[in-house]
């Protein structure tokens, strides 16, 4: 049975409240970008695509996308989502839409081969970055990276990468299963976060070219997420911090975020594609996803924008288009 950290949506999300930040000045701001953020928001089993708006998230088309999704991966003009019985199912901005800088929709449908099939352990997916091709040469095919097994459970799990066209790749054995979202790095190696033998978080380098499996990063950390050469981690004392990856792998943690209070637990914490902004889903003290916050890193993380869910709502999974 599949216990995601994150889940999804109910459709009465409209009117949710965005709370403009006031800055020093005084004035009120909007976020100039934030319309690239997407969201799967609600509870399990019943969910929407959404997206900020004006007033507050709005409903995206999503036809074709089944009502048991349960995480969200994006890139470029692209989502995937992954299903409680495991299913892969890919969207496409729909054309008319404004492109996938200002999203009004996408067309669902099963990913090709065994990604569309059912796997009932199938957690949590991550699809690759796009990557710019070799000189003369055509770009790699996509991959996606899967994780298979029961968070929690103390039992092995996998890490499965395959192609877009359903392709497998590798297959990596895990001494636990993860607790969260592979994370792509910039040259195709992943960062996975399991739970060593003290049931202690920590965060395991994937190579899928050659299937070793090697301890990375400082520190024991609940989550891991990489956009670009950005990295972005959940200590496992509660702490957002933001570096690069290079620093990172060499064990520096990265700067803490600040002005999240000890009483807003953040649930995920994933950054633009250019690394710029932050966005933060942020829980209440119960634990429960209550808002999605949107940072800036311009002269140190300040907010630029937040949606609070609405009452109903207490799960939210965020994902972002395209970058700058």
């Amino acid at each position: 049975m599949i216990r995601p950290v994150l889940l999804l949506a109910s459709v009465a999300l409209i009117g949710c409240t965005v709370v403009p930040t006031v800055p020093s000045t005084g004035g009120t701001t909007a976020p100039e970008r934030a319309d690239r953020v997407v969201a799967l928001v609600g509870r399990v089993g019943a969910m929407a695509l959404l997206a900020p708006g004006p007033g507050g998230l709005r409903p995206l088309d999503g036809a074709g996308l089944p009502p048991d999704a349960a995480w969200l991966s994006g890139g470029g003009a692209m989502l995937l989502a992954t299903t409680l019985d495991g299913r892969i199912m890919q969207g496409v901005a729909a054309s008319g839409t404004g492109g996938a800088g200002s999203p009004g929709g996408f067309a669902w449908g099963p990913a090709s081969g065994d990604l569309g099939g059912n796997h009932l352990e199938r957690a949590f997916a991550s699809l690759e970055p796009v990557t710019e091709p070799a000189a003369g040469g055509r770009p790699a095919a996509r991959r996606i990276a899967f994780v298979e097994g029961d968070p929690g459970s103390g039992a092995a799990g996998r890490l499965i990468v395959e192609t877009l066209a359903g392709t497998e790749v590798r297959p990596i054995g895990l001494p636990r299963a993860a607790e969260g979202a592979p994370a792509w790095l910039p040259h195709g190696r992943i960062v996975i976060v399991v739970r060593d033998q003290t049931d202690r978080p920590m965060a395991l380098l994937a190579d899928p070219a050659s299937g070793r499996v090697a301890s990375a990063g400082p520190g024991t950390l609940r989550s891991v997420a990489i956009a670009g050469t950005t990295l972005a981690t959940i200590g496992a004392d509660g702490i957002v911090r933001v570096g690069t990856v290079t620093t990172w792998l060499g064990g520096q943690p990265g700067e803490p975020v600040r002005g999240i209070g000890a009483a807003e637990p953040v649930l995920q914490a994933q950054p633009s594609v250019g690394g710029d902004e932050l966005a933060l889903v942020v829980a209440d003290p119960a634990g429960d996803a209550a808002s999605i916050r949107i940072l800036a890193g311009t002269g140190g993380w300040h907010e630029i924008a937040r949606f609070e869910l609405p009452r109903g709502a207490n799960r939210a999974v965020v994902g972002w288009l395209v970058g700058p």
